[in-house]
This record gives C-alpha cells, structure tokens and sequence, in this order.
C-alpha cells in the first residue's frame, strides 16, 4: 500500500509543479506583453481624432437629448408634482 500512496503523492508533486510552472510563465507573457504595448504606446502616441475637436451640435432649446419638447416636459413635471403631493 506504500509504494501505491507514494507514487501517488510524487505524481501530484509533478503535476502541481507543472501547473504552477504554466501560471508563471503565462503571467510572465502577459506582463511583458502589456508592457511592450505600453512602450508602443509611448514610443508611437497616436493623433487624436479630428471628430473629437469638432465641437457638438447643440439640441434647440425647445427640445432635450430625447427630442421631447420643453412645454412637455413642463406638463409631465407638472403632473408628477401633482401626484406627489396628493399622496
């Protein structure tokens, strides 16, 4: 029953250390990986975009971002008020 535990024990051994072996050499890459990018990135910044210096079309002020109407707005509000209240 010995030797049947032991090679069991130094199979889990192997196998443990392989794994770990597998993490570390992954994480490694991975580190070394961002980091290149990062260099790049530094090395080679790239221009920003021209859309992001145009300025934005501005909504009319009758309307929001949801194109609902002001006087809307104003009678929902409103109603909502309403409602509170009486509750």
């Amino acid at each position: 029953m010995q030797p049947d535990v032991m090679s069991l024990l130094l199979e889990a051994g192997m196998l443990l250390l392989v794994g770990m072996s597998v993490v570390f050499l992954f994480l490694t890459l991975l580190i070394g990986a961002v980091n290149l990018i990062a260099w790049a990135c530094a090395k080679f910044p790239e221009e920003e975009l021209s859309v992001l210096n145009q300025p934005r079309n501005r909504a009319t002020p009758a309307a929001n971002q949801s194109g609902i109407s002001a006087p809307v707005v104003a009678a929902i509000t409103a109603a909502v008020d309403q409602y509170r209240r009486q509750r």
